[in-house]
């Protein structure tokens, strides 16, 4: 594996951490303001994103290479309410579709066929995230 491409998908993992975080305190803020049905929602997305960073770290590891961690940021931890909330989870999947994206080309110009392939899952479990999010915003508006 090309260092460019470890890097990257270092960060990626880093980025996958990240996410479970975010969602987890969504869920606190949710669950402390009474909302425990959305709560429990993100606690499970929370869950999914952890497993998304394992799948990365797994796949390092088949490639013979180390994967190595970096300090996750802090999250937000107030929003001025459940569409407020809604639209950040929107906005961060795609962010997150954003580094994926950039991931998949960055495999396709190294010639890292076993990366692109690897990665075609999680294009399309954003392409579902983000369509599953549009649906939650479109009922709440």
């Amino acid at each position: 594996m090309k260092q460019t491409i470890l890097k990257s998908i270092n960060e990626q993992i880093n980025a996958e951490f990240y996410s479970s975080y975010l969602y987890l305190s969504m869920s606190a803020w949710a669950n402390n303001k009474g909302y425990k049905g959305i709560a429990h929602w993100l606690e499970i997305q929370a869950k999914e994103e952890h497993a998304h960073a394992m799948k990365f770290y797994m796949y390092v590891q088949e490639r013979n290479e180390k994967p190595v961690f970096s300090k996750i940021d802090e999250p937000a931890s107030d929003w001025n309410g459940i569409i407020d909330l809604y639209e950040a989870v929107y906005t961060h999947e795609q962010k997150i579709t954003d580094l994926i994206n950039n991931l998949y080309s960055l495999a396709h110009d190294e010639k890292d066929h076993a990366t692109g392939t690897f990665l075609q899952w999680f294009i399309n479990e954003q392409v579902e995230e983000e369509a599953q999010l549009a649906d939650i915003l479109q009922k709440l508006e």
